[in-house]
């Protein structure tokens, strides 16, 4: 799935991330959030889950994967 990051309601705008397996504590009621809203799915991955498990396997520095991972197209199917 494919869901968009915030700090508190309506903020999310610009970053999103995408759930590899399970993820409880991002649902409505998880514990992720202190508000306990969790995060809209909006998407799934349909092609290329190869490609984010290599994204998601890739080294990172401080919260940033290391080297960068570049997108240069999302298509809405």
């Amino acid at each position: 799935m494919i869901s968009l990051a915030r700090q508190a309601p309506g903020t999310a705008n610009t970053e999103f991330f995408i759930c590899v397996g399970d993820q409880p504590g991002f649902d409505y009621g998880g514990a992720n959030n202190a508000d306990g809203q969790g995060y809209a799915a909006f998407g799934k991955v349909v092609k290329g889950m190869d490609i984010v498990r290599s994204i998601y396997d890739a080294p990172e520095n401080d919260g940033e994967l290391d080297p960068l991972v570049y997108i240069y197209s999302i298509k809405k199917l």
